[in-house]
């Protein structure tokens, strides 16, 4: 039997749609990813309440390093590519 990555499809008002190539930011060393990595938003939820940050969207990503596999990341994580500050 293979097994299937799974995550909670959906789409929050007022968050990246889905679909949107994203890229990473404000790593931490324990994160899986590194600033600059990118990928594509594949749901987002919330707000969620994220210890020391309040409340904030939580999006599932699908990293181009590693696809078909969704993972989930703080809005405060990722940006859109292109985005200037």
């Amino acid at each position: 039997m293979s097994k299937i990555p799974v995550f909670i499809p959906g789409s929050v008002h007022g968050a990246l749609p889905n679909g949107t190539r994203i890229k990473k930011v404000n790593s931490e060393p324990r994160d899986g990813h590194s600033d600059g990595d990118q990928g594509t938003v594949l749901a987002s939820h919330g707000p969620v309440e994220a210890p020391g940050l309040g409340p904030e969207l939580f999006y599932f990503v699908e990293w181009d390093s590693h696809p078909n596999v969704p993972v989930g990341v703080l809005g405060s994580k990722i940006e859109k590519l292109g985005r200037t500050p």
